[in-house]
């Protein structure tokens, strides 16, 4: 008799700012009853600390200063999943024990973040704070809607460094314009919509984004070569959750097909 694949079942997904992913890894994790990880909410915690001590993320001459903070801070998350597969659910995050869900997404933070997340020392730091969340995610998920404990992370290089060995690695992509479109109305939707901020003006700082996530040297912004690229330039955000969940349970059948036949 096979044994039952006791591994969680690893779902990394990795894309440019306003792609939708973080919101996509979520409706994913609620769909599976995965554990899910924000790990763009570490390296927003860490620019909101640097911000919030005066430290300015644009001065190379601030990059140790800002080290020590991803070093130093505590991070914590909490996900709070709907009673509805079909709802999205909330992660609150917490900054040395403060709750700081709403402070991390403001625009000044998006602003800042990428320039942070460049920073290999604060990668370093960032990587170990994830990896051991992970684990403890791990240790204590209970099995998933689809039979298999298992985990769902986004972020930039989820699949490239993070999680490498990952089960599924998604890549998503969409035009600038319409991330711009999708980032303003979140915005917007939030409260947290500065005044003066237009479309065009996101659309810049988006694509200034994604040439510093592109170029830097510490884990750059690329798509793993076993990764599966999804356009959702067209896509809705539901559209996107059943492309990757229905992708899940061909590649868990494969694999317990495979497991049953040894």
């Amino acid at each position: 008799m096979a044994r039952k694949d006791t591994r969680p079942f690893q779902v990394a997904i990795d894309g440019p700012a306003a792609s939708g992913k973080s919101t996509t890894a979520k409706m994913v994790a609620q769909r599976l009853g995965f554990d899910y990880i924000d790990t763009g909410a570490f390296y927003r915690c860490v620019t909101l600390a640097a911000l919030s001590k005066g430290i300015d993320p644009s001065k190379p001459s601030q990059a140790s200063q800002i080290s020590n903070l991803a070093q130093s801070s505590q991070i914590g998350l909490k996900t709070v999943f709907s009673n509805s597969s079909s709802s999205l659910p909330t992660t609150r995050v917490f900054l040395d024990k403060k709750d700081v869900s709403s402070d991390i997404r403001t625009e000044t933070v998006s602003k800042h973040v990428s320039a942070v997340a460049a920073i290999g020392p604060v990668r370093e730091a960032v990587l170990q704070k994830v990896r051991d969340m992970g684990a403890t995610s791990a240790s204590t998920s209970q099995e998933s809607n689809s039979g298999r404990a298992g985990l769902v992370m986004d972020g930039r290089d989820i699949g490239t460094v993070v999680l490498p060995n990952a089960d599924l690695k998604i890549f998503l992509v969409a035009d600038s314009r319409v991330r711009a479109e999708r980032r303003l109305q979140e915005l917007a939707k939030s409260g947290r919509k500065e005044e003066g901020l237009d479309l065009e003006t996101v659309q810049k700082d988006l694509e200034r984004r994604d040439e510093l996530d592109r170029t830097r040297e510490a884990s750059p912004l690329r798509k793993a070569d076993d990764a599966v690229e999804l356009d959702t330039s067209h896509l809705t955000i539901e559209g996107q959750v059943d492309a990757i969940v229905q992708e899940v349970y061909r590649r868990q059948k494969a694999a317990s097909s495979s497991t049953s036949s040894q």
